[in-house]
C-alpha cells in the first residue's frame, strides 16, 4: 500500500504541474496538450479492456461482472450528461464555451464532480496495487498520463469562465488533492475480499471506458464542427 501512496502522490503532482503550466502560459502550449489527452484516452481504453476488466472478471460471474462494469459506466455517464462534465480535458472545448460551472453553485458542483473523479483515480491505483504491485503500476501509468492535461484543462476552463489564472490554479490543486483521498481510502480498506476488490476494479474499468468513449466522441464532434466552419468560410 505504501507504493500505491507514492505513485498516487506522483500522479497528483503531475496534475498540479499541468495546472501550474496553464496558469503561467495558458493557451500558449495547449496545442501540445491535446495530443496527450487523446493518448491518455486511448491508454484508458486499452488498460480497461486488456488489464483491469480481465483481472476483475476472474473473481466474478458474468452477470455480476457486467453489472459492475455497467454501473461504473452509467454513473459517470449520468453525472457527465445531467450534472457537470466529469473530465475537463475530455470536454475542454465544450466547457470553455459554457461558463455555468465557473461561478457560485455551478463551481461547487463542478468541483464536487471532478473531486469524485480524482478520488476514484486514487482508489483505482490503490485497489490494483492490492492485487499485484505490477498491476498497480500499470493502472498508475494510465492515470498519470491523463493527470497532466487534466490539471491543465481545468485551469483553462476556469480562466475562460472569468477567474484569474492563480485562482484557477488553487481551485485545481484543491480538486486534484482528492486523488490522495482515494489512495487513503484504499489504505484504510484493510484486507478486502477478492470479490469486493473485483467489484471495485470492474466499476473503475467501466469509468475508464466512459472517459475514453466520451472524450474521443467530443474530439470527433469538435473536429467535424471545425471542418464545417472552415468549409463555410
Amino acid at each position: 500500500m505504501n507504493s500505491a501512496w507514492f505513485t498516487v502522490s506522483i500522479a497528483t503532482i503531475l496534475a498540479w504541474a499541468g495546472a501550474f503550466v496553464a496558469a503561467q502560459m495558458q493557451h500558449a502550449v495547449s496545442r501540445f496538450i491535446r495530443p496527450l489527452v487523446y493518448l491518455s484516452l486511448l491508454v484508458f481504453a486499452l488498460i480497461a479492456i486488456f488489464d483491469i476488466l480481465p483481472e476483475s472478471k476472474q473473481s466474478l460471474s458474468w452477470p455480476v461482472f457486467a453489472a459492475a462494469v455497467g454501473a461504473g459506466y452509467a454513473v459517470f455517464w449520468a453525472i457527465g450528461t445531467y450534472i457537470a462534465p466529469i473530465c475537463p480535458s475530455c470536454a475542454m472545448r465544450a466547457m470553455e464555451g459554457d461558463h455555468r460551472h465557473a461561478h457560485g453553485a455551478g463551481l461547487a458542483i463542478l468541483a464536487s464532480v471532478l473531486a469524485l473523479h480524482c478520488f476514484i483515480d486514487g482508489l483505482g491505483v490503490s485497489a490494483a496495487s492490492t492485487v499485484q504491485q505490477a498491476f498497480g503500476l500499470r493502472v498508475f501509468a494510465a492515470i498519470a498520463i491523463h493527470k497532466l492535461p487534466e490539471g491543465f484543462a481545468l485551469v483553462l476552463v476556469l480562466v475562460a469562465g472569468g477567474r484569474s489564472p492563480w485562482q484557477s490554479f488553487w481551485w485545481t490543486v484543491g480538486i486534484e488533492t482528492a486523488t490522495l483521498g482515494g489512495a487513503f481510502a484504499g489504505i484504510l480498506w484493510a484486507q478486502p475480499s477478492d470479490f469486493w476488490l473485483a467489484i471495485v476494479l470492474a466499476d473503475i474499468g467501466g469509468t475508464f471506458l466512459y472517459l475514453s468513449v466520451s472524450g474521443l466522441r467530443d474530439a470527433m464532434t469538435s473536429r467535424t464542427e471545425h471542418e464545417l466552419i472552415a468549409h463555410v468560410h
